[in-house]
């Protein structure tokens, strides 16, 4: 196994964890980091001989495990003091090698400390903390825990902190109230005052008084905070992103001001220097996987190709519009192992058919999703270099835009329920009507058309460099691939595939419910939750939300950020809802849409039955009625007073099987029976009466 980038190579004698950094593109020598020692210098070796040593034993390799800490869980004040220390140090992080030799690396630390007034040492921490984390923007986050106790304020010192102790107050809590509200008010607004401008108003506002004249009259020095105090307060408590929307507005923020991800010049030619990623809607028709009846569209696929070799590194197929979460899901697929991958389908595969479960250096995408702010991920926690292609601007990646006409051409097709151009002429055959496959039919010849192309396709056009050509390499991705590894290898960094899923995934709000975390209608559970009392106090209480992460293709289990403990708790389907284990968000819509839609007919014939119940119900009180008038003829004391007689005559019929009891009462119906009706037009009830009553008096 040869080494590669965000590789840990440990020296299984001495027990030193060396971080490798950069390998040269001919793959001879690279830099790592000693991550078992206090140096902040990198150290050249000899990819050969570290080679050698893994394979001798003398060396153990692993992954990295980078700095989990999505973006969406950092604060505000995170988010600037990282970005603060990602602007000094980024120009020359990207000089590489030069970075890393001793002879260079002096230059460039002081062409940084000119430019900004930082201190050498103090640039060089910073490297030193970037190096550690697998060059993650993320590891120049503050490290608060070093920093004393959590919410603690600090105590107001006696002497005024700062260059100038001669003049001004030390500040204390009234102070810094009145710089907050003097900010809001008079600063982040649409009049973009300037903070000079600002401080005048905070001591009009706050530290001046009314003399005899009618005039304001500032406070005496010592009473007032100076501007240098004001400013250096706001720029340790606001940061610049807060401050741009304020004053701009958000649309001219995203406009004109935000971040610009990567450089698309950035890094080497190999694979894994650039991949590139694009959505396109399948050229045919699906069913149910549910009812083979139902035709459900047209599905979606993703796919993600290396553009040194043009291998399909990522693919995902579903039902979901081109969107974050559906790139996401081809995202994941590009760092995870393809035999297990294939294997959830059915499909055996080894190692070597698809050989690819890495994260690149760059990533070139459409203006699409990889614009929104969910990219910022995919830079802050693994260094990727986000590109967008211009507007009306394809060809910047015509790669893949080859690789879906190749998909469509060769495949899809030739598929039962392909999109044919005549439906619209008249006489034309309706296509849809030819669906056959429902989406994992479709995702596995899917898979089997990207095996095929990465092991066979031969690429006519493929333009090859001198030392292919002098190799004499086949112009097949994998082979190129593999080339690729051998000689040009350098930009490839594999990761834990849980890290990049996770990283990746959509986050939404959930509610904290006494039968659990109420999410997409179904219910969760988590050891934290249970330990914590949250579902006690929800019911005691009231419901709270909180933010989850969760994969639509896999519904089994969600997930819940720590602030504390800055980790992720795995939130699992109780039992009684266990039956949506292993199923998408999209089945689980789809049978929720049918289980309501059920529920809406059952209730339309429950309420007619009941209808019919009632009038049912209304005759036989009716017939009631009607039976009991001769009963108007005595008083309600006589007819009260022998209930209990009544009873006990009523209940010693009915167990000799007599429906009719022989009293006054029963023999009373006679004269109120209809004397012009025959027994067919009676009741059933009539009927049987005058029939036992006749039946008595033939035998009297």
């Amino acid at each position: 196994m040869s080494i590669s980038i965000n590789m840990v190579v440990t020296d299984t004698i001495t027990e030193t964890d060396y971080l490798v950094l950069w390998i040269a593109p001919d793959g001879s020598y690279g830099y790592w980091h000693n991550l078992s020692s206090s140096s902040r210098t990198p150290v050249k070796f000899i990819a050969a001989e570290v080679n050698a040593d893994i394979a001798n034993g003398k060396y153990e390799t692993d992954i990295y495990a980078v700095q989990l800490r999505p973006e969406n869980t950092l604060s505000v004040k995170e988010r600037a003091y990282r970005d603060k220390n990602w602007d000094l140090i980024r120009p020359i992080i990207e000089k590489e090698p030069d970075i890393y030799e001793r002879s260079q690396r002096p230059q460039l630390l002081q062409s940084v400390s000119e430019r900004s007034g930082i201190k050498i040492n103090n640039i060089y921490a910073l490297l030193d903390r970037y190096w550690r984390s697998g060059k993650s923007k993320n590891g120049l986050l503050p490290q608060y825990s070093n920093c004393g106790a959590k919410g603690k304020p600090r105590k107001n010192c006696s002497k005024k902190p700062g260059v100038k102790a001669q003049s001004g107050k030390p500040l204390s809590d009234v102070d810094c109230k009145n710089f907050e509200r003097t900010i809001r008010k008079y600063y982040l607004t649409r009049q973009k005052r300037s903070l000079k401008s600002t401080y005048e108003r905070l001591l009009q506002d706050f530290y001046s008084q009314k003399s005899d004249n009618g005039k304001l009259k500032l406070l005496e020095p010592t009473k007032m905070p100076t501007f240098w105090q004001f400013q250096y307060w706001y720029y340790t408590n606001f940061d610049i992103v807060s401050e741009k929307k304020a004053r701009d507005g958000e649309k001219e923020f995203e406009l004109s001001s935000r971040a610009v991800l990567g450089k698309s010049d950035y890094g080497m030619m190999g694979p894994g220097a650039q991949f590139q990623v694009d959505a396109t809607v399948g050229d045919v028709y699906l069913l149910s996987q549910f009812d083979h009846s139902s035709i459900i569209g047209r599905p979606v696929l993703y796919f993600i190709l290396d553009a040194f070799s043009r291998m399909v590194v990522g693919m995902s197929v579903g039902l979901e519009g081109p969107s974050w979460s559906a790139m996401a899901a081809a995202i994941t697929n590009m760092a995870s192992n393809k035999v297990s991958f294939c294997k959830q389908y059915g499909i055996e595969i080894t190692e070597s058919e698809w050989p690819c479960h890495h994260v690149p250096a760059s990533l070139l995408g459409d203006r699409g999703e990889l614009e929104s702010k969910n990219a910022d991920t995919l830079v802050n926690m693994f260094g990727i270099r986000v590109i967008n292609a211009p507007p009306y601007r394809a060809d910047l990646k015509g790669i893949i835009e080859q690789h879906f006409r190749t998909i469509n051409t060769n495949a899809v097709a030739l598929l039962p329920g392909s999109v044919k151009p005549d439906i619209s002429k008249r006489g034309g055959l309706d296509y849809r009507l030819d669906a056959q496959l429902d989406i994992r039919q479709f995702t596995q010849i899917i898979i089997k058309c990207v095996l095929y192309y990465n092991n066979y396709h031969y690429m006519e056009s493929f333009e090859k460099s001198e030392a292919m050509m002098a190799t004499g390499v086949e112009s097949i991705p994998l082979k190129l691939w593999e080339w690729g590894i051998e000689n040009c290898s350098g930009a490839l960094r594999p990761f834990p595939e849980e890290i990049v899923k996770f990283a990746v995934l959509p986050t939404a709000n959930a509610t904290v419910t006494e039968k659990g975390i109420r999410f997409k209608g179904l219910y969760y559970c988590c050891d934290r939750a249970r330990a914590e009392l949250w579902f006690e106090k929800a019911r005691a209480k009231k419901y709270w939300s909180i933010t989850v992460s969760y994969n639509p293709r896999d519904m089994s289990d969600i997930y819940t950020w720590d602030d504390d403990s800055k980790r992720y708790d795995i939130c699992y389907l109780l039992d009684w809802n266990s039956k949506n284990a292993g199923k998408t968000l999209a089945e689980i819509v789809y049978e929720q849409q049918k289980e309501r839609l059920e529920g809406k007919r059952l209730k339309a014939t429950a309420i007619e039955a009941k209808v019919n119940l009632n009038s049912e119900i209304d005759s036989i009180v009716a017939e009631a009625k009607q039976m009991s008038e001769p009963a108007a003829a005595k008083s309600n004391r006589e007819r009260v007073s022998s209930i209990r007689e009544n009873r006990t005559s009523e209940r010693t019929m009915i167990q000799d099987g007599r429906l009719v009891a022989e009293s006054p009462e029963s023999r009373n119906l006679a004269p109120n029976l209809p004397q012009n009706k025959s027994k067919e037009e009676l009741s059933p009830r009539l009927r049987m009466i005058k029939e036992k009553l006749e039946e008595e008096q033939k035998n009297d």
